[in-house]
């Protein structure tokens, strides 16, 4: 992705959403400030990651930045998660990410699919499934693909649990065909076959870490992003 130049010409309007247990550092960055054109904001990023004091990558743009700031760039947003997210943590964030949807209108929707949150990852940091109950990562991904009306660009990501990765991107691409495999389908004979022990099978079951996402900071989130997408609001109602 590449910053456009300012034109006369109005080119869709791009959401870049990050799922990765991992900040988007580098694209963040790249479109901080870019809503500043003539024609109005082209691209928003929205980062849901983990952060904590020395995890990777470090940036001040990964925490909730004061909405209030002089220099605060509702364009450019993160949802940082504590430990032990769990699908019901997804399920109480993502009307505040469809809030922000909404509240930009995107045309075309770019979802990097990190799976380096899921349970069983080495990072063991978040309890994240794939199957489809709500808050789930295969229920996320279907409601980008099928429900929100954008076209999707899907990007793989993190995943250091080599046989959870391969797993979660063929259900994730089964969801986005409107095809979706079924999680306790049998994993085909193959050379790594040993590596899907003991299972065997196609899904990615929820950790049980305990979470430390409180009910008053996903009230906190809940409020700030309520806030946050009534600036993009103000600003998009200026706009063709």
């Amino acid at each position: 992705m590449h910053r456009c130049p300012d034109s006369s010409v109005r080119r869709p309007r791009v959401m870049y959403l990050d799922l990765d247990l991992h900040f988007s550092d580098a694209v963040s960055e790249a479109f901080l400030d870019s809503s500043a054109t003539a024609l109005g904001p082209q691209i928003l990023t929205l980062s849901i990651h983990h952060s904590t004091p020395g995890f990777f990558p470090h940036s001040y743009l990964a925490t909730l930045r004061d909405p209030s700031a002089d220099r605060f760039d509702p364009f450019t947003l993160s949802m940082p998660l504590d430990r032990g997210a769990t699908d019901a943590t997804f399920a109480r964030i993502w009307p505040s990410v469809e809030r922000v949807k909404e509240a930009f209108r995107p045309e075309v929707l770019i979802v990097q699919c990190g799976v380096d949150g899921l349970a069983g990852d080495s990072h063991a940091i978040w309890n994240w499934s794939l199957n489809d109950g709500e808050g789930s990562l295969g229920w996320c991904v279907d409601r980008i693909c099928n429900q929100w009306g954008c076209t999707v660009l899907m990007l793989g990501g993190g995943g250091y649990n080599h046989p959870n990765a391969a797993r979660a991107w063929t259900y994730l691409t089964s969801i986005a065909l409107r095809r979706p495999l079924a999680r306790d389908a049998d994993i085909p004979d193959h050379a790594a076959f040993p590596l899907y022990a003991p299972s065997f099978t196609l899904d990615v079951p929820a950790g049980n870490a305990p979470d430390q996402n409180g009910d008053a900071y996903l009230d906190e989130i809940t409020t700030y992003f309520h806030e946050v997408a009534r600036m993009i609001e103000e600003r998009m109602s200026t706009c063709t």
